[in-house]
Parts: structure tokens; C-alpha cells; sequence
């Protein structure tokens, strides 16, 4: 495959939603090529959203008609290397006149790209009676996207995002189960809002993390920079968050926990190769390694589940963060497919006591 211009037939097809499994994962595999080839796919989104008009493109069906669509995609406010760019793909907009009746009626408004990691891909959606956007990860996988107002999300695994097609033009709200990242882009006029489990998450210009789980009883908000506000679903205020704060709220009527000055890359280092772990259950470290690896763990004792870790793992193998965390606990496990048991090690905690026992 080129590394500069996919297939034309290719991206033409997943524009227009027609595409097979295997053009999918052709085009994923392009587009983790390069940071070039997602400039390129970003230029072709820009000229596909100009053309997205019904009533641009049934003028076009006229040679007249198409002059006029292609002045429009020169018009539009494209920042100028990418407006210098455009006219390359000029014999891929030809090539969409045959679809351009697929792309009045399929109206892909705000498309966005997916980067995943992990064991396979997810797809994105589109529920064209409501306009709705979807995009669903399962164990052991992580996706990036890119939204129409050019803000950047990473959802963990296990996750659910979804957003109106509108999105950017009225309001930017999006609903979040699971774990998300947020790079927000700025505008002061619209506010940025994720709704989660009885929340709203609200910001103008703002890099943040949200884990709210379904399987948990808690939501965790981390400000990285910028400024959010946390809203109950009445629009009534509850905190707002200044950089280096996390606060921790209960789905129950529990008192929320605010922490402060904190490193952001505990609660973050689930997008990078370094995991960072400091003073975590192994109960709360083991739903993690779940859907991080995609497996089950069972714990054996209530002793087990308390035991505490801190420390950096690096992007290791399933055996060996198990192998790691046996080295600072006195457990054992067994791995049995996609299941894990863990369970006390009576001899090495025997040993531990002594060492804690021991003056010297």
C-alpha cells in the first residue's frame, strides 16, 4: 500500500459506509502508518464535508453545477497548507461524483478517525434515524478519536462514547461509559460537555481524564490543565476543578474525596507504554489488568484483595506484570486460558513475616 495516497475505490467506499471488514482494516493500517497519511484522510474529511450538502450535490450532478462545488471546497476555511494540498486530490473528488447521491442520503457528518491498540478493532456506528455516532471497545483494546470541532478523546477499554452527528455546530455534548481522556479544543461561545452516570463534565479549552464504570460505584474526575466544572444532571454546580485535582465521587449519597496537587500520570498512564500504580488495592488492579488484557481474575481471600502496590510497569506481557506483582506480595496464581486465579502463598508469607519480624 502507498504510503502517501490510499486506494481512491478504498477511501471512497468508507466514505460512503460501503465498505467490506477487510477495507476497514486496510484503512486503519494506512492510517497508523504515518502522521502524513492522517493529515492526507483529514483533507479528504474537509473536502467530503464541503460536498456533504444535498442540495450542493444535486447541483452537482451539472458540469456547471460542479465548478460551483469545487469553488465551494476552495472557499472553505481550510488553514492554508491544507488548502495547498487539495488540489492532489482533486482526481479523488471526481471520482466521488458517481457516489454523490450515497452521500446525500448516508449524511456521514463529523467523521472521525480511529486509531486502536489492541488485540482488534472496533467499529464506529451510525444510527441515521437519531444521527448518532457510537463507538463501543471491548477488553484489551483502546481507541483515539478525533471529533468534528477537532478535539482529540482516547477511550480505555470497556468503554462507550457516543455524540450527535450535529456535533460542533449548536452544542458539543457526548455521553461517556467507561474511561476517557480529553483534549479539549477551545471555544469560549460552546462548552464542552461529557455526560456520565448522574454528571456533567463541563469545559471550554481543557485536557481531563473520566472514569465512570458501570461495574464501579464511583466517578473520577483528573484536571490535567485548564479549568471544568462538575454539574449534576440539574445543571446544579457540585466543584470546580483547578489543575493537579482529582476528586472522586460516589454513585451513592457518600461523601466525595477531592485530592490535590497530585501526578496526573496515575491517572492518565493508561494510554502510554508506562503504567504508573501508586497505592492501589490489588482488587482495584486486578479490574484494570481485565480489561487491559483481556482476561478474568478471581482472588481467593479477602487478605489477597487488600494487599496494597505502588510502581511503574512497563507495556509487559500479561505473565509478567502477574510475575512482577508476586515479587512484592506473597501470592500466587495460575493462568488457565483467559482466566487467572490468585490466591495467599502461605510459605512466602511465612517468609515475609519473618523478614518484617526480623531486627536486622
Amino acid at each position: 500500500m502507498e504510503n502517501k495516497i490510499i486506494n481512491e475505490e478504498l477511501l471512497v467506499s468508507y466514505f460512503s459506509g460501503a465498505g467490506s471488514e477487510e477495507e476497514r482494516r486496510l484503512l486503519l493500517s494506512w492510517l497508523n502508518e504515518s502522521p502524513e497519511n492522517e493529515k492526507h484522510f483529514f483533507i479528504l474529511k474537509d473536502i467530503y464535508e464541503a460536498s456533504a450538502s444535498a442540495n450542493l450535490l444535486e447541483e452537482a450532478k451539472t458540469e456547471e453545477g460542479w465548478r460551483k462545488l469545487n469553488e465551494s471546497i476552495s472557499r472553505s476555511k481550510l488553514p492554508k497548507s491544507r488548502k495547498e494540498k487539495n488540489t492532489r486530490f482533486l482526481h479523488l473528488i471526481e471520482n466521488c461524483r458517481k457516489y454523490a447521491a450515497i452521500f446525500a442520503i448516508g449524511a456521514m457528518f463529523g467523521l472521525l478517525v480511529m486509531f486502536f491498540a489492541g488485540s482488534s478493532s472496533r467499529e464506529l456506528t451510525a444510527d441515521t434515524a437519531v444521527k448518532t455516532f457510537e463507538i463501543r471497545t471491548e477488553k484489551g483494546e483502546r481507541a483515539t478519536i478525533y471529533l468534528p470541532d477537532s478535539s482529540k478523546v482516547v477511550i480505555n477499554a470497556c468503554s462507550f462514547l457516543s455524540y450527535p452527528a450535529d456535533f460542533g455546530e449548536r452544542t458539543r455534548e457526548l455521553t461517556l461509559t467507561g474511561e476517557g481522556f480529553f483534549d479539549v479544543k477551545t471555544n469560549p461561545d460552546m462548552p464542552f460537555t461529557v455526560k456520565t452516570s448522574g454528571l456533567n463534565i463541563k469545559a471550554f479549552g481543557t485536557v481531563f481524564n473520566v472514569r465512570a464504570y458501570s461495574d464501579e460505584d464511583m466517578v473520577e474526575t483528573t484536571l490535567v490543565h485548564g479549568s471544568i466544572s462538575i454539574k449534576s444532571q440539574t445543571n446544579q454546580n457540585i466543584i470546580d476543578l483547578k489543575p493537579g485535582q482529582v476528586i472522586t465521587i460516589p454513585k451513592e449519597a457518600n461523601a466525595a474525596v477531592l485530592r490535590d496537587r497530585i501526578n496526573h500520570e496515575v491517572y492518565t498512564s493508561w494510554r502510554d507504554n508506562r503504567w504508573i500504580i501508586e497505592s492501589e488495592s490489588l482488587e482495584s488492579l486486578s479490574k484494570k489488568i481485565e480489561r487491559k488484557y483481556d482476561v478474568n481474575i478471581h482472588i481467593n481471600g479477602e487478605t489477597v484483595k487488600n494487599y496494597v502496590f505502588s510502581g511503574t510497569l512497563k507495556n509487559y506481557p500479561l505473565e509478567q506484570v502477574l510475575e512482577t506483582i508476586r515479587l512484592n506480595a506473597p501470592i500466587k496464581y495460575y493462568i488457565s486460558e483467559k482466566n487467572v486465579i490468585i490466591s495467599e502463598d502461605e510459605y512466602l508469607k511465612t517468609k515475609y513475616e519473618k523478614l518484617i519480624k526480623s531486627p536486622y
